[in-house]
Order: structure tokens, then sequence, then C-alpha cells
């Protein structure tokens, strides 16, 4: 046998040298690609940290301005609601009584009575004409103002109303008289933020911001919200709040990223706030633009670039991330300039670190990989090659026989065998799976229709847990007050009378287990499947017999229910028809004014028969007009009693109605009362 020819170069060093050049050239691939990918990181993580950021400050400076537009309709809101309940008594002794003219000729509350530290003061015009309308307003504001403000003076300023523009001011500040201080010539002056409530300046009625302004009495920067104030359409003035700014601009200038900072400007252009400009900002007296700096130009115009959804842009030149959210209600911006050279650095930092790990972990990882080989490789090779020698000398080898399997072919034979079971086994079990797979979708599907049946069932519940709640609280109210009322006479009643009303108790719980009866059939009610019985009923006998019950609660408001009944014959459910008048009385009561009349009025027209529930209430805002009937709807209008309400009572109505083939709506015109109108077959 020709002897096996003697290799030139070692295997292990040749395999050892090429791993080494190849793992360098990883290397250099794998740094590079950890800078960019760390970079991207970093980028996406500095985004999103600074998102997260921007969205905090937004709503940190945000709820300051959305809460003092709140304020100031809160203030609005309340100063009409009692303006609507103002009688026509003669205001002229309590406005001498709370004011005097000084010798400027101003207005002001009496020196005895001026209390400023926590009540409103007032200064008015001496040209302002004193008739009986503006002295109930002036009356007014001072007791709102006196009222709310202290409620707002934890984070607010001021609060204030002006009147007629200049005619009145009112506000109630703590720190300082205001009234006081002022001169004659001062309130005279017509201010922007008094002009902007008028109709000319703000035809559409909306609460604004003014500028941004250095007050000469507070020493404070500050901007002004006000809210136009109106009476059926009618100017009388405008309620506001100041805001200061100064917690704001020195958040903008010191509460930052690393690294970063911050710049808080208006849509318009005017800088509020930046780090490095708040000398010129002052020397501009709040109106410094951004357009005299080219920095902050650029900046301002990629700003007005950003969305919602797209959050931030880059400045011109490529070096700055911007970070843009708005200040909601006054309408400004917050922008957070991040340098990517932070980023930059960052990446490099990492990747060089990363570098000399790598190196290290290089050389520890060759050491072993000699090892290795030398061990696993090299030795059974130059084993392998002795036997080999040892065969081609013609000497005898146990470790080599080429006339028979070695164990190699065994390994490869038992290899194909295992692979070819694995293969089988692999079959079997994807087969199982599919079927175990479309077994668990059948499940889930079936646990999703259950899971739907469930948040119905729930949802139902609710509703009738409220609706329960609500109806059950009128019948079992008269009972309560007939009881204490039985209670209070029981020696001075004759026992006819006190029959009568334990009579009128038993009817009362009667009422009651029958709205339960009509509670549990709910879901039949809203399938159409509920049994209503219709009759022939006396409309006359069943007002009487519900006034009868609603007695000491009219009484209880100095309330006068007048009954004017032209047809009195009605087809409808007994019960139904004394529910559903029952909540219409009751929701009559609940926003008609103390002292106030109550008209129950039915007419016939054709075959249907008319019944109109009218009250003195406020009325129902147009707006409001279509949510009237609706489950849960809350409407802006406020029970006169501090009555409770769920919003339910309607909604119930609406449904009897139609379940007895008739008809409800609403007919109101906005502070003057409402009409609900029941329409129901006539029996005549």
């Amino acid at each position: 046998m020709e002897p096996l020819r003697q290799s030139r170069d070692s295997l292990f060093r040749r395999v050892f040298r090429n791993m080494v050049m190849r793992i360098a050239i990883a290397g250099v691939f794998v740094s590079a690609l950890s800078y960019y990918w760390s970079y991207v990181t970093f980028q996406e993580e500095a985004l999103a940290n600074l998102a997260q950021y921007i969205t905090a400050r937004s709503q940190l400076e945000s709820e300051l301005f959305v809460q003092a537009e709140a304020n100031t309709k809160i203030v609005r809101d309340e100063f009409l609601r009692r303006y609507v309940l103002l009688g026509d008594e003669d205001p002229n002794t309590a406005f001498h009584a709370l004011l005097a003219q000084d010798k400027d000729g101003l207005w002001r509350v009496r020196v005895q009575k001026d209390d400023f530290e926590r009540k409103a003061t007032v200064a008015l015009l001496p040209t302002a004409k004193q008739t009986p309308i503006f002295m109930r307003q002036v009356l007014l504001s001072y007791e709102v103002l006196s009222q709310y403000g202290p409620a707002f003076r934890n984070r607010y300023y001021d609060t204030f109303i002006d009147l007629n523009v200049s005619d009145a001011n009112l506000m109630y500040l703590p720190d300082l008289n205001y009234a006081r201080n002022g001169s004659l010539a001062d309130f005279a002056m017509d201010l922007d933020v008094e002009l902007g409530a008028t109709p000319a300046k703000n035809p559409e009625r909306k609460t604004f911001w003014t500028g941004v302004y250095f007050d000469r009495q507070a020493l404070h920067w500050m901007v002004s919200v006000v809210t136009p104030l109106d009476y059926l359409g009618q100017y009388i003035g405008g309620v506001g709040q100041d805001v200061l700014l100064d917690q704001l601009i020195e958040r903008n200038n010191k509460v930052h990223i690393p690294g970063t900072y911050n710049i808080t400007m208006t849509r318009q252009g005017a800088l509020i706030a930046h780090p490095d400009k708040m000398d010129r900002i002052h020397a501009g007296k709040g109106q410094y633009r951004v357009q005299q700096d080219p920095v902050l130009k650029e900046i301002y115009e990629a700003t007005l670039t950003a969305t919602r959804d797209r959050r931030f842009v880059e400045t011109p030149d490529g070096l700055n991330w911007l970070g843009v959210a708005p200040i909601e209600g006054a309408n400004w911006l917050f922008v957070t300039v991040y340098p990517k050279q932070l980023l930059q650095d960052k990446a490099a930092k990492t990747t060089s670190v990363v570098l000399l790990l790598g190196m290290l972990a290089l050389v520890l990882e060759l050491f072993l990989m000699a090892w290795v080989l030398k061990r696993d490789v090299a030795l059974p090779l130059r084993r392998l090659k002795n036997a080999m020698n040892a065969v081609a000398d013609g000497k005898p080898s146990n470790e080599l026989d080429i006339t028979r399997n070695d164990e190699l072919g065994d390994l490869a034979r038992n290899f194909l065998d295992m692979s070819q079971t694995v293969r089988l086994h692999r079959q079997h079990l994807e087969a199982l799976v599919d079927v175990r797979t479309a077994e668990l979708a059948t499940r889930n599907g079936q646990l999703e229709v259950l899971n739907d049946s469930l948040r119905h069932l729930n949802t139902e519940k609710n509703e009738l847990l409220a609706i329960a709640a609500h109806d059950l609280k009128n019948p079992v109210a008269s009972i309560q007050g007939m009881a204490h009322l039985i209670a209070l006479r029981l020696d001075d009643w004759p026992r006819e009378r006190v029959l009568d009303r334990l009579s009128g108790i038993s009817l009362l719980a009667d009422r009651t287990q029958c709205i339960l009866s009509n509670l549990l059939d709910h879901e039949a009610l809203e399938s159409g499947s509920v049994q209503i019985h219709i009759e022939s009923l006396c409309l006359n006998d069943v007002l009487k017999e519900l006034l009868s019950s609603w007695e000491e609660r009219l009484a209880a408001k100095q309330q006068i229910c007048q009954l004017s009944i032209s047809g009195t014959a009605v087809q409808a459910d007994r019960q139904a028809l004394w529910q559903i008048l029952d909540n219409l009385l009751s929701n009559a009561s609940k926003y008609a004014p103390y002292g106030s009349t109550i008209m129950l009025s039915s007419q016939q027209e054709g075959a249907l028969l008319r019944i109109m529930v009218t009250d003195q209430g406020p009325g129902v805002a147009p707006h409001e007009m279509s949510k009237l009937f609706l489950k849960f709807s809350r409407l802006s209008a406020l029970p006169t009693g501090g009555e409770h309400t769920t919003g339910l009572g309607l909604s119930i109505v609406k449904r009897l109605v139609e379940a007895m083939h008739g008809r409800v709506y609403c007919q109101s015109q906005f502070g003057s009362g409402a009409t609900f109108v029941l329409e129901l077959p006539s029996s005549s």
C-alpha cells in the first residue's frame, strides 16, 4: 500500500488562524452595528421618555388653565341660577347699606363692612346708571364672589366680575384691597379683559384668554381668562380669573431633562418663558416675539408643523429634536429642545465599552478555543493519523478496520433510523395539535358567546337596580310623609281622618309592590312583551288619587297643583298611567321654584286625549332636548330643593307610554318653564 502523504501545515494552526481573522472582521462589523443599534435604541428610548415628559408637563401646565376656565363657568352658572330666582323686591336699601360713594366719586363697600380678606371688593363708576336691575346684579355678584372666591384662592390669584364693561368691577383678592387701591381713572379705563366679553368683540360668546401682562398692583406676571355673562341673550358682563405665571416660568426654566432646555410660547409667536431670554421678555413687558431671534424663529416655525400624532420634529439644521405638547386652555405650546449630540455621545460611550469588553472576551474565547481545538480535534486527528500511518506501514491496528462497517457507519444508520422515528412522531404531534387547536377555537367561541351574554345580563341588572332605586323613592317618601303626619296629629285628628291616611299608606304600599313587579319584568318591557292591561279609565279619578299622595310633598315646597280637565276618559293601563303621571309631577316639583304653581290639564283632540304637566321652572335648553328621555341623562338645570335625581324617570315614562301606544314629548322655552305632553287614545 502506498504510504500516506505527510501534511505541510498543521490543521490546528490553519483553523485557528482563519477563525482569528474572521472573528476580527466580525468584531469590526459588530462594533459598527453596535454603535448604530445603540444610537437608534437610545433615540427611541429618549423620544419615549421625552414623550412621557412633555405629556406630563402638558397635563401639569394645562390643568391650571383648563380648571380656570371651568371655574369662571361655575361662577357664571351660579350667578345665572340665582339671577333667575331673584324676585322684584326693591334692592335700593340693601344696595346703599352695603355701598357708599367716596370722595373720588367711586362707589365702594362701606368702610365698616369692607372685609376684603374674606369678601369681595366693589368699585362702581359714578357714571353707572343705578337702576334696580343694575343694583341686583351688583349685590348678586358681591354675594357669589364672596362665596366662591375663597374656594378658588388656593390656586388662583383672584376671581372677578365686570358688569357692563367698566361700570362695576368686583373682585375677591385677599392680598390687597383692589377697589380702594385703584383710582377713578384706573377703573374708568376700558381694558381688553373687559371689552373682550362684549358681543361686539366676542359674538360667539366664548371663554377667552388675554395676553401676558405685568400687573402693577399685584407686581406679578399673569394672564386672565374671562367667560361672557349673558342672560336670555342680553349682555351683562364677564366672569374671570387672573392666573399667576411665576411658577410656570420657574418650572420651565429649572425643571428639565439633563442636557436639554424648555421653551413656552404662544401659537402666535409670543415668548412666555425661556431660560436665557427672561431679561428680554421682561424688557418687552411680556410681548417679546420669537421672530426677533433667528434661532427661536426656526424653532417656532418647526414646532408649528407638529401635530398630536407627530409630536417630535427636527430643527432645520438637524441638530436637535423638538418635543412639542400643547398647553390646553391658554392655547400655548410647551417645547423641549433635545440636542442629538447627547445621543451620539451616549452611543459612542456605550460602543467603546462594548468594544473593550468584546476584545477582552475575544482574547478569553481564543484561549479557550485553542484549548478545545487541541483536546477535541487535534489529538483525536493525530491518533487517527497514527492509526492510518500504522495501516499504511502494514502494521496491525485495532483502531481502523476497512473490511467492515465502523462506528461512524453505525452512527449514521442509527441517526437515519432516529430521524425517521422523529419525523413520524412529529407528523403525529402536528395532527394532534391541529385537532386540539380546532377544539380550543370552538371552546373559545363558546366562551366568548357566554361572556357577551354575561355582560349583557350585568348591564341589565345594573339598569334594573338603578330604576328600582329611582321609582320606589316617591311612593316610599309619600308613605313616610303620611306616617310622620299621623304620628304628629294622632291625638288631634278624628278617627275617620286617621283611617283615611292609613288607607292612603296602604294604597301607596300597593303601588310600591306594583312598581317592583314592573321592574322585575323590565326585560319584558324592553322586548315589548310586558303585560299591559288597557282599559277605559276616568282621568279625573287617577289625578285626584295622585294629588292626594303628593299633598305633603307639594306643601313642603309651598307649591300648588291646579287641575284643568276637559277630557277625562282615556284608554290606558291604570298602574302604568299612575306611574307616568307620578314621574311627571315629581319632575315638575323638583325643578319648579318654591311657591310656584304646577298645572295639570287635559284636552280632547279627535281620538286622542292630551294630558299636560306644566311647571314654572328654568325650562330645558335647546341643545339638551334630545337627551331628555334617554337613560341616565343629566341636564344642566338643578332641583330647586336639592332633591336627588338619577336620570331614569323620564326614560321609564317614555317606555310605558310607548307600551300603551301613546306619545310623550316636551315643550319648553329656556328660562320660562316646561310642559310635558302625554298623548293617549281617548275612550270617548
